[in-house]
């Protein structure tokens, strides 16, 4: 009887010396997969839920875009950015697939192994680390540096040259980029450029100043695709003929009679411009936006809606393509002219009249101050002019011809401050600013789609493993699950004893 305890008591004891090394060899070949997945960057993606969508915006580019619409992807699988690139893609495929618009197709090519294709790549200009966009054979190359912004660089300049710190916070905006590009595919035009005017006290694209400057805002503008030129109307007897968009930002002194003029003639023959205007100053332009229906009031925005008592704060926007996707948003101004729409514009002309649109406005609580620099500030109903006041508006004439004839409708964008787009404003991302006039150029270069407000980068499309997390996986899959186990083992063991 003793014996036969003796061969249980064993057998017991071999069964829990096979189990712990079953589980032992389980942690050991868990670890060595894992390890090696990590060694070779290998990944999978678990789509979840609606993770898959794009924005709304681009959802809105796929379908007005027809035909098929070829992506090649130039990048070293190894490369830290492939993870979301290659994400990207695949939500913009799954995407198009939803949409009766472009049909995507992904082609990827490692320049480590796909030797032949990447020569070809090459060839045609395509730098590694980048992606090319074709269309009825019309390419335009993306480049990764293209798709990350540095939220908050070290800015040095040195010999005209600006230098950013690569080791500040990145910001992934691929989506943004891309759908930019595939617009822009879809035009009749291969590259928009927008002449920036200079001479009058505007403000510069190119002043990198940390808070006054509008550096960051030309570099959202080139990132879409625009190149931009300054532009000196004394001289010239025209536009020149390859302005897509015209920006005059912050002028303080007057134009003279000749430049309006030219300007004038700009519009008439279907020219676009975007004024952002500097509240009190008189340019001489103030006639010429009155002609197209947009009055500049003497009066500055001012509400309850507030974050310090200074600024207005405007979440009311009409339905335009500009603003569709900017509800639930705020747009913050600091000193913005009131804007007013005029009823006979000088060049309505039966049904080729202008359509004007108060793009932003201010609550009904808010109001046009006439002395905006006395705190607190308070509404005087005998002097000044009752809410709600609109501080954006639009004027377009002949906006129903189809975008791929050679015939352009005018386009008219006024906003009514400079500053709430200047690089101190932008930093915070907590508000809409960049959105609404991102939206104002793309509306004003062609690109009838707007983007939905962004606070720091692309909505994630799919689930994914980085390097660090597959060390976490790792972890937890050498040891918590292979624990796991054993504790069930136990349990069981500790029943059957029982």
């Amino acid at each position: 009887m003793t014996k036969k305890a003796n061969v249980k008591a064993a057998g017991r004891h071999a069964l829990r010396a096979s189990a712990l090394l079953a589980v032992a060899l389980g942690a050991v070949l868990s670890g060595l997969v894992v390890a090696l997945a990590y060694r070779l960057n290998l990944s999978w993606e678990v789509p979840v839920a609606k993770v898959m969508q794009v924005s709304e915006r681009t959802r809105d580019v796929l379908a007005d875009t027809q035909g098929t619409v070829r992506i090649s992807c130039f990048m070293d699988r190894r490369h830290a950015m492939f993870r979301p690139v290659s994400r990207l893609l695949r939500g913009l495929r799954h995407a198009s697939r939803s949409v009766a618009g472009a049909e995507i197709a992904i082609e990827y090519v490692d320049p480590r192994w796909d030797l032949t294709r990447a020569a070809q790549l090459a060839a045609l200009g395509v730098p590694e680390n980048a992606l090319l966009f074709e269309r009825q054979r019309r390419r335009i190359i993306v480049t990764l540096d293209e798709m990350l912004t540095q939220r908050s660089p070290l800015r040095a300049q040195e010999d005209g040259r600006v230098h950013t710190d690569a080791g500040g916070l990145g910001v992934f905006r691929g989506e943004m980029v891309c759908s930019a590009a595939i617009s822009r595919l879809s035009l009749p035009y291969e590259r928009s450029v927008i002449y920036w005017l200079l001479g009058h006290g505007e403000v510069r694209f190119d002043d990198y100043d940390e808070l006054r400057g509008f550096s960051d805002i030309a570099r959202e503008i080139k990132r879409d695709g625009f190149e931009i030129k300054p532009l000196s109307l004394p001289g010239l007897s025209q536009i020149p003929e390859d302005c897509h968009l015209l920006v005059i930002a912050g002028a303080r002194h007057a134009l003279a009679a000749e430049e309006v003029n030219v300007l004038d003639a700009f519009l008439q023959r279907g020219g676009r411009m975007l004024y952002l205007a500097v509240p009190r100053v008189a340019t001489g332009v103030e006639g010429l936006l009155e002609k197209w229906g947009i009055r500049l009031t003497p009066f500055v925005a001012a509400s309850l809606r507030t974050l310090s008592g200074q600024e207005t704060v405007v979440s009311s926007f009409a339905d335009h393509v500009i603003t569709r996707n900017l509800k639930n948003a705020s747009v913050v101004f600091g000193y913005a002219t009131c804007l007013e729409a005029v009823s006979d514009p000088a060049v309505s002309v039966g049904a080729d009249r202008p359509k004007v649109t108060l793009l932003a406005q201010t609550d009904a609580e808010g109001w046009g101050e006439l002395t905006p620099e006395l705190f607190p500030r308070t509404f005087d109903a005998r002097n000044e002019l009752r809410g709600p006041v609109a501080v954006a508006a639009v004027s377009e004439r002949g906006g129903n011809v189809a975008k791929d004839v050679a015939f352009k409708p005018t386009r008219l964008c006024v906003i009514g401050e400079t500053d709430f787009v200047m690089n101190g404003t932008l930093a915070s991302r907590a508000n809409a600013n960049r959105d609404l006039l991102m939206n104002a150029v793309a509306w004003l270069a062609g690109i009838d789609t707007g983007t939905a407000p962004s606070l720091g980068g692309d909505a994630t499309l799919v689930t994914g493993f980085s390097r660090d997390e597959w060390v976490l996986f790792m972890v937890v899959s050498a040891l918590a699950v292979p624990a796991g186990v054993f504790l069930l083992f136990c349990l069981v063991s500790l029943r059957v004893r029982r």
